[in-house]
């Protein structure tokens, strides 16, 4: 009898768990998408800019929304310069198992620099993955890595490119609201001028909000 009333605790307790992880089973820089027909906002405030996010869930896999951003760092570089973003973020998960995701994106996107003589405007694709693991049902954490891609087109054409990585955390504070924080960083390199290497990094407080 006691071993029965055991196991039947245990299942239980495993039921409870499995239904908080699957409470929690959505994400904006973790590895995870936003769940099925559902929306959520993620707001960002760091290097280089303030940014606001708008995704929807496509499925159980894949979600994708629109990206605005006021900058004020130079392509992520240590540069200041004040310039707006705009993109349009795709996300698919190719692998979920336990408590650990494999999710790649893209974000084709455009960044405009307003200056007095000059104004920059890039064309950009970056691309990359991330692996995801659910440590805790509230918590969650994430290894990336990103290749930064632009063409620079009104003034001399160039290309900027490079590699990026790093990680981010994820804490539910309840089921629909999440905050982290993200970063990345690496070497970037330009197809014009003699100093055409450059340190890129990203780093943001982030909060997602699901509606």
């Amino acid at each position: 009898m006691k071993k029965a009333t055991l196991i039947a605790v245990l299942l239980v307790a495993g039921a409870a768990s499995s239904q908080s992880l699957s409470g929690n089973h959505w994400s904006t820089i973790t590895g995870e998408t936003v769940s099925p027909s559902r929306d959520a906002l993620k707001f960002d405030l760091g290097w280089p800019g303030v940014g606001v996010t708008y995704l929807h869930g496509v499925s159980d896999r894949a979600d994708f929304g629109v990206h605005f951003e006021l900058l004020y760092g130079f392509e992520q570089t240590s540069n200041g310069k004040f310039g707006l973003g705009f993109g349009v973020p795709y996300r698919l998960i190719i692998n979920r198992a336990e408590r650990v995701t494999v999710e790649v994106h893209i974000e084709p996107s455009m960044r405009v620099y307003p200056g007095g003589s000059e104004t920059d405007f890039f064309i950009r694709a970056p691309f990359g993955g991330t692996l995801g693991l659910q440590i805790t049902p509230e918590l969650r954490i994430a290894a990336s890595a990103d290749l930064n891609f632009a063409i620079q087109i009104p003034n001399t054409a160039y290309l900027e490119i490079g590699p990026m990585f790093g990680f981010g955390l994820e804490y539910a504070v309840d089921r629909n609201l999440n905050v982290g924080f993200n970063t990345r960083f690496g070497p970037q390199f330009y197809s014009l001028g003699n100093d055409n290497t450059n340190f890129a990094f990203i780093t943001q407080v982030v909060v997602g909000y699901r509606m």
